[in-house]
């Protein structure tokens, strides 16, 4: 036994479990289409270097539209962003996923996968499923490795082949184990004549020549999926206090952040949300140790508008949305509603209005005028005389409430009580806790802060094509890097008592060079 590139040998190939080939026959046998020639110059713009500048292009605009504020009124953008602001409107990226560049971007990025496939994939795949042949020069030229195996014929079968037995029978028969042996190996053989074979050939590894098709398949399934979700879909937000409801479908056809141009025509999922609302049955804000948020929680029930029947409930936070009939439901905003007090003593429900921002810091106020606080019943404050005095409650958060007394000076701070602190601090210099007293003997205690939840509604149709794209994608990425590998056997015409042995790989050579010589050695005896 010898061959051209002298390597180590190893015979543990021989006790590896054969491997099933029946897909790679079932491979072997299907009809692919007539590949097609690269036309309007498509080798250089389907490129693979091609594929992968869009891809870093679409991938860089999509981060740039998480960071971005997206829907919003131009003064947000000119407020906001006073150098860029010109910049981000021309181009649309103000609605970054539905702006023409993004859009042109994902056309380039199909129009490149779909030619890639048609022009350069299906034609490898198409000559990956022929197996021919190689003559003994052939095998010295187009093989990275020359094996010859020596087949000498014992003292009797050497006088039995002078005179009946055909000439190169020991070789046959040593082949025909080279055969098995490939296809122990997970090779699909082929041999010139099945009784007594003189040529071999088999290949490996065609799983790793269509994977490369299945990955653009996906990739195309998925910026399919998104261009239905963009054409077919809505995606509106609305805001809802703690205890109240939404009817879902006039959130979606309001379309208020995106509405495709034939949602309200053609969308397969539009009437799953009719007659159907949305209810709030409770909206917290967890705090960390140091005051700043840590998570928002949404408590949400999808009843039924005509009985009011319960259809789904879940609870909602950031990074985890509700899904139900076709709407997913993301937990994306937060303000605050009103308050639950007591107002000597009596119950009182006050609503909040939101302030303009100041240094980026949102809060909320409420205003209780001077003569119903100095009421000694404020339920029998039935007119107020004078609403221009009176003491004014500011929200920043969910754990306390600054008041401000008529005479504009801070009055105390409110906690709530379901704030984890100690309710009683010593050596404040204002009133802290969950009562104080205002205007000369007025008690006010705070019973509970009520927030409202910000969701964004989606009804995107194209979420199972992405799906669907996404699962493929990644077993057919991880199967595009398996090893091609061709053998071809033959006994050698010069010599019919010596089998030639050549093949090669696209991947890691040196390990499928090892790998034939075991299997050689494996048949040796």
């Amino acid at each position: 036994l010898c061959r051209s590139t002298s390597r180590a040998s190893s015979a543990d190939g021989a006790e590896l479990q054969a491997p099933s080939n029946a897909l790679e026959e079932w491979l072997m046998q299907q009809e692919l289409p007539t590949p097609l020639k690269p036309v309007l110059g498509s080798s250089a713009w389907a490129s693979f270097a091609a594929a992968l500048a869009q891809m870093f292009v679409v991938a860089g605009l999509s981060a740039l539209g998480t960071l971005l504020e997206q829907g919003e009124p131009p003064e947000f953008y000119a407020r906001q962003y006073p150098d860029t602001s010109g910049i981000i409107l021309t181009l649309g990226f103000d609605h970054m996923y539905s702006c023409p560049l993004f859009l042109g971007l994902l056309i380039w990025l199909a129009a490149s996968l779909a030619a890639c496939t048609a022009t350069t994939q299906l034609p490898l795949a198409k000559r990956a499923q022929k197996i021919g042949f190689r003559s003994a020069s052939s095998m010295k030229r187009r093989g990275s490795f020359l094996m010859r195996v020596n087949c000498p014929l014992a003292a009797g079968e050497a006088e039995a082949a002078n005179t009946e037995a055909p000439l190169g029978s020991t070789a046959e028969s040593r082949l025909r184990k080279i055969q098995a042996e490939l296809t122990r190996r997970g090779f699909v053989v082929r041999a010139d004549d099945d009784a007594n074979p003189t040529q071999v050939a088999a290949s490996r590894g065609l799983v790793g020549k269509f994977a490369p098709m299945v990955v653009h398949l996906a990739l195309l399934l998925s910026l399919a999926g998104n261009a239905v979700g963009l054409i077919f879909g809505a995606s509106s937000e609305v805001m809802i206090g703690d205890g109240g409801f939404a009817d879902i479908g006039q959130v979606l056809d309001a379309g208020r952040r995106a509405k495709g141009p034939l949602y309200d025509f053609f969308s397969p999922t539009k009437g799953l949300m009719d007659r159907t609302t949305v209810k709030v049955e409770d909206f917290r804000i967890e705090y960390k140790d140091d005051g700043t948020v840590d998570q928002f929680f949404s408590k949400l029930k999808i009843e039924d508008a005509r009985n009011n029947q319960i259809l789904y409930s879940d609870e909602i936070y950031v990074n985890k949305p509700m899904r139900y009939g076709g709407a997913t439901f993301y937990q994306a905003d937060w303000g605050i509603d009103r308050l639950q007090m007591y107002l000597n003593g009596q119950p009182l429900v006050v609503p909040c209005k939101q302030l303009p921002p100041a240094d980026g810091e949102r809060s909320w106020a409420a205003f209780l005028p001077l003569e119903l606080v100095k009421a000694k019943d404020p339920s029998s404050v039935k007119t107020v005389k004078n609403p221009q005095e009176g003491i004014v409650l500011v929200i920043g958060n969910m754990r306390n409430v600054q008041v401000y007394g008529s005479d504009k000076n801070l009055a105390g701070v409110l906690r709530s009580p379901d704030t984890k602190v100690e309710k009683k601090m010593e050596g404040m210099p204002i009133q802290f806790g969950e009562e104080i007293t205002v205007e000369g003997g007025s008690t006010l205690r705070l019973n509970k802060i009520l927030g409202s939840t910000g969701l964004i509604v989606k009804n995107d149709p194209g979420v199972p094509l992405v799906y669907a794209g996404y699962a493929l994608l990644m077993p057919a990425t991880l199967l595009s890097v398996l090893p091609f590998g061709q053998v071809w056997a033959s006994i050698n015409k010069d010599d019919p008592q010596q089998i030639l042995l050549s093949g090669k790989a696209n991947r890691n050579q040196i390990a499928f060079e090892d790998e034939m010589q075991a299997a050689v050695l494996s048949i040796a005896s």
